[in-house]
């Protein structure tokens, strides 16, 4: 675990790495999830499955690109 954020507190609460990857993993999970919910509302219900599905995929893709990007 890096030292960095053994020390690291929010709000008073000592917070592990560990703890900041989960919780920016849920919010980044139930971004993705309303963005696609809200964009793709129109859709009938066999439709809906199969776009979010590929959607979702292909933004996991861009994220890992955005991710691997060396400077």
């Amino acid at each position: 675990m890096s030292t960095f954020y053994k020390d690291t507190r929010i709000n008073g609460k000592l917070l592990r790495l560990e703890d900041v990857i989960d919780e920016v993993y849920n919010r980044a999970l139930k971004t993705i999830d309303d963005g696609l919910y809200e964009l793709l509302n129109d859709k009938d219900d066999d439709e809906f499955y199969m776009d979010y599905k590929e959607a979702f995929g292909h933004i996991v893709e861009e994220l890992q690109k955005f991710h691997n990007v060396e400077e």
